[in-house]
């Protein structure tokens, strides 16, 4: 694995990359809300075994990556990504989204999709299929209550890393999730988390994806797209079961203006697809890739 910094678009941009002697098209794989791009730091070096060349940038105001004020809405972080794309030459990349960066994927597969630096294809992991107003009766008010993040700067990072490691022990023995989940946060001198982004610029990014026309976009597509959507263990919480359902609604309204949208419906999983099944994750990539070109 390389770490490594570009600038682009007045950023300096940090991202991760796994490369292949393979002469093959390049993944591009967009981490989620709050996240950073360690969330695909299982998946990128079985992708690379499978003989394919992975990049995991950093988005503005998350991870290493600066973090300027002003706008963090979708034409912002659009044009970071084509400014990524532009400095690492990329060729006609495969997108790849988890949750909201799903969205960001679908915005700029949407926006550009003809030209060398439009997606070959688009790949979106639990997310990207659902608009947040297609709950019958929601509102914003709802919406944004439920979708505050907890404020968690001040814990003891000993503390935060003993309720990680309890949560996600039940998906395997794997070490390095709890300091994949940690490098969301900055760790001060007296040892205590503070989230990489700010709760104002994360509250920005709520309303964008409150605004955000999914179907709108998916029906603007060129390129060919697979959805890998969660199905959440039993027993299932009710807020669980109402993500599921809003997930399948979803599907449906998608496939309507996309009829050759895939799908994987991936039983049994949490939302971090990537750090739960990131050997499955990379063979589904590896295999959508293949049929792409």
């Amino acid at each position: 694995m390389k770490s490594s910094y570009l600038f682009a678009n007045k950023l300096r941009i940090h991202y991760l990359r796994w490369d292949t002697e393979e002469e093959r098209r390049p993944v591009v794989m967009l981490h989620g809300l709050a996240s950073n791009a360690r969330i695909w730091e299982l998946v990128g070096p079985v992708l690379a075994e499978l003989g394919w060349s992975a990049i995991a940038p950093d988005v503005r105001g998350h991870g290493l990556t600066d973090k300027p004020d002003g706008d963090y809405g979708f034409e912002t972080y659009r044009k970071d990504l084509l400014a990524v794309i532009d400095a690492l030459n990329l060729d006609k990349p495969l997108l790849v989204g988890h949750s909201w960066g799903a969205l960001i994927a679908l915005d700029y597969a949407a926006q550009f999709p003809l030209g060398p630096r439009a997606p070959a294809g688009l790949i979106l992991v639990d997310g990207g299929v659902m608009q947040l107003d297609d709950v019958p009766g929601t509102t914003w008010e709802e919406t944004r209550e439920r979708l505050t993040p907890p404020r968690l700067g001040g814990m003891p990072a000993g503390d935060f890393l003993r309720r990680i490691t309890a949560w996600t022990s039940q998906w395997g023995s794997d070490e390095r999730i709890p300091q994949i989940v940690l490098g969301n946060f900055e760790i001060a001198e007296d040892e205590t988390i503070w989230p990489r982004l700010t709760f104002e610029r994360h509250m920005q990014i709520v309303r964008a994806m409150w605004e955000f026309k999914t179907y709108d976009l998916i029906g603007r597509l060129r390129c060919p797209a697979m959805a890998v959507l969660a199905v959440p263990p039993q027993p299932r919480s009710e807020r669980d079961e109402q993500f599921l359902e809003l997930k399948e609604r979803g599907v449906e309204r998608a496939r309507a203006v996309l009829p050759g949208l895939q799908v994987h419906w991936m039983q049994d999983s949490v939302h971090d697809i990537p750090l739960q099944y990131p050997a499955k994750l990379a063979e589904l990539i590896a295999v959508f890739a293949s049929q792409v070109g």
